[in-house]
């Protein structure tokens, strides 16, 4: 009887460290599989709002790795280069420099590389993946242009 206590111990030790290590496996399902890492990810990403308080504004974000990148508006190509850190469930970005205060992009989810979350001004923001463009060089007012 000693042996089987030891061993029903055993495998329920083990279900129960599995459960708690594989619990964020679990919580990430309808992720895209990258996202496990970081949301964004080295890229471009359009972002629309969704009440269209600009709707003639195109605003991008360029990521040049998974802690930096610019943002850009395709009217006249200005923007702040921001860094970030990206957790479970949202974004810290830091747009301007590192004096400045960080604003806190919260992820309501991730489904095929567009991300959809919000600000804390509460406006709903969608990010879509802009395809075959270099980070590197991307120019929001020359990309518009050329998709007219």
């Amino acid at each position: 009887m000693g042996k089987s206590i030891k061993f029903l111990t055993i495998i329920f030790t083990i279900i129960a460290v599995s459960l708690v290590f594989g619990w964020s496996n679990i919580k990430n399902i309808g992720k895209t599989a990258h996202a496990e890492s970081a949301y964004f990810n080295k890229g471009v990403y359009k972002a629309d709002s969704s009440d269209n308080k600009n709707p003639y504004k195109n605003y991008f974000y360029v990521f040049y790795n998974e802690t930096s990148g610019r943002t850009e508006e395709s009217e006249r190509g200005i923007g702040l280069p921001f860094s970030c850190v990206q957790k479970d469930g949202y974004v810290k970005f830091k747009f301007g420099g590192v004096d400045e205060s960080e604003e806190i992009f919260k992820i309501k989810y991730v489904e095929n590389s567009v991300v959809t979350g919000y600000f804390e001004d509460g406006s709903l923001l969608i990010f879509t993946p802009v395809i075959n463009v270099n980070p590197e060089n991307f120019d929001a007012v020359k990309y518009i242009k050329s998709v007219k």
